[in-house]
């Protein structure tokens, strides 16, 4: 009984692990290039911010100076308490 829950618990770790692994490789990045398509009134200085939000870089901790509706409009809207 124990060989057997030993083999199942060995077999469920390699799966998990090997998902993980897999899922590494796989990662969606972002296209930078494509926030005019996504943000078509988007300016030149939210666009600046927008990439820098995105790469972990300083940016404005304004809500007007990223896109409307970004990822990062909503987290600095939260914050203003709006």
């Amino acid at each position: 009984m124990k060989t057997i829950i030993a083999g199942a618990v060995s077999v469920g770790l390699t799966v998990a692990l090997t998902t993980a692994a897999n899922a590494d490789h796989t990662r969606h990045y972002r296209n930078y290039d494509n926030y005019s398509e996504i943000y078509p009134s988007v300016t030149p200085r939210q666009l600046q911010n927008l990439r820098a939000y995105e790469r972990s870089e300083y940016y404005e901790h304004d809500s007007n100076a990223v896109p409307f509706g970004s990822r990062a409009w909503w987290e600095l809207k939260q914050g203003e308490g709006h």
